[in-house]
C-alpha cells in the first residue's frame, strides 16, 4: 500500500508511506509505482467536460444535471470493436452526470468522453499535473494508463484550491548551519482549470462521500467536510481512494507489485485506511470549500433537467456554471406558467 497527504496550497508534503517496510523494500509505491487508476481518472473526464461549456458539437454544454443513457454500446477502435460494462453489470438508463459519477458508471463516462473528445481530456490531465503517458482513446476515460499515486494526489489538490495547481515538492528550504537561508523553494502554479468548474466537480464529488460509492465513509467515523473519490481497476488489481478537504488532500493506493488480483474495490481496501488516517488529522469541524462567483444554483425537475414548476413531483437543487444553466421550464410536468411570471416580476 501506498498513502501521500498534500497541503494543496503549498504542494507540501506533509506525510509519505511508499510500502510497508522500508527495511524489506526501498521501492517509493507512493511515486515510482505507475498503476491504473481505474474509476479514479473519471473526475477528470468530467472535469474535462465541465470546462469545454458551449464548445461541443450542437452548443450544449455539458453539466451536473445532464442526462446521459446508460445503455449497451459498442465503439470501433484499432484493436476492433470494444463494449464496456459497468461494475455492476448492469445498466441504468437515464442518468444525470451526477448520479453517474457518484455510482461511478463505466458507460456514461465513456459516452462524456467521446463527446469531449480524447485530446481535451488529456490537455486537462497534463494541466493538473499528469506526466505520465496516457493513452490517446476512450479507454482513457476508464483510467486505462498507468499512473502514480502522488500524481493523481496532488491533481485533486487543485480542485481543493479552486483549480490551482501547485506542483509537489519535499524540500521547503535549504538553510546553513546558523539558520540562514541558502535556498527557498518557489512553488510552481497555475490555473489548470476554472475556479467554477473545480467547485461544480467539487460538489460531484461531495456527493460521492454523502451518498456514492464511498458513503460507507460516514459509518467509519468520517464527520468532516470532504470531497472524494473511489477507484477500482479492471479485475480488481488496483484500489484506490483520494479525498479532500479545503486544507489537505489524501491519496490512498493498494494493490500487489506483480499486479495479482487484490479482489477487492476502493471503497473495501483504500477506504478504511484513508478514512482511519484523516479522522486523526482533520476536525469534524472542518469548513466547507468557498462558492466562487459565477455559479449559479437552479431547481431542477430530474426527469427533464429543466428548470421545475410546481406540477413536477420531485425537485432537487443542483449547481451551473453561469451561462449553461437551463432556461426552460419543465416541458414534461408543467409549461411553469406561474414560475415565469413571477420570475418577470422579480421574485425567485
Amino acid at each position: 500500500g501506498a498513502l501521500v497527504a498534500l497541503d494543496p496550497a503549498t504542494g507540501g508534503i506533509l506525510a509519505m508511506v511508499g510500502s510497508r517496510d522500508y527495511r524489506a523494500s526501498q521501492f517509493n509505491r507512493a511515486v515510482q509505482a505507475k498503476r491504473q487508476p481505474g474509476s479514479l481518472f473519471k473526475p477528470l473526464v468530467y472535469l474535462a467536460a465541465l470546462e469545454a461549456r458551449r464548445e461541443l458539437a450542437g452548443g450544449q454544454p455539458i453539466t451536473a444535471a445532464t442526462s446521459i443513457i446508460d445503455e449497451p454500446v459498442t465503439f470501433e477502435s484499432g484493436a476492433g470493436k470494444w463494449a464496456p460494462q459497468n461494475y455492476d453489470h448492469r445498466f441504468h438508463g437515464a442518468v444525470s452526470v451526477r448520479a453517474a459519477l457518484e455510482q461511478s458508471l463505466n458507460i456514461p463516462a465513456v459516452k462524456i468522453a467521446q463527446a469531449v473528445g480524447t485530446k481535451r481530456i488529456l490537455q486537462t490531465a497534463e494541466k493538473l499535473g499528469i506526466r505520465s503517458p496516457l493513452a490517446d482513446n476512450l479507454s482513457i476515460a476508464l483510467g486505462t494508463s498507468g499512473v502514480s499515486l502522488l500524481e493523481m494526489t496532488s491533481a485533486f489538490g487543485a480542485l481543493a484550491q479552486g483549480g490551482l495547481f501547485v506542483a509537489p515538492t519535499a524540500l521547503r528550504a535549504v538553510m546553513t548551519s546558523e539558520g540562514d537561508p541558502l535556498w527557498r523553494h518557489t512553488p510552481a502554479r497555475r490555473q489548470a482549470v476554472s475556479p467554477q468548474a473545480a467547485y461544480v466537480m467539487t460538489s460531484l464529488l461531495k456527493g460521492v462521500v454523502e451518498r456514492g460509492t464511498a458513503a460507507k465513509a460516514k459509518g467509519m467515523g468520517l464527520r468532516a467536510i470532504v470531497a472524494g473519490k473511489t477507484g477500482t481497476t479492471d479485475g480488481y488489481r488496483d484500489a484506490w481512494f483520494v479525498g479532500y478537504t479545503p486544507d489537505v488532500v489524501v491519496g490512498v493506493w493498494v494493490g500487489f507489485d506483480d499486479e495479482e488480483a487484490l479482489q477487492l474495490t476502493g471503497a473495501q481496501a483504500a477506504l478504511p485506511m484513508w478514512v482511519e488516517f484523516v479522522r486523526r488529522i482533520v476536525p469534524a469541524t472542518s469548513r466547507d470549500f468557498p462558492q466562487p462567483p459565477a455559479v449559479v444554483t437552479r431547481d431542477i425537475d430530474p426527469q427533464s433537467a429543466q428548470l421545475a414548476t410546481s406540477k413536477c413531483p420531485q425537485r432537487s437543487a443542483e449547481l451551473f456554471i453561469e451561462g449553461t444553466e437551463p432556461s426552460i421550464y419543465c416541458e414534461v410536468h408543467g409549461s411553469g406558467f406561474w414560475e415565469r411570471v413571477k420570475r418577470s416580476f422579480g421574485f425567485s
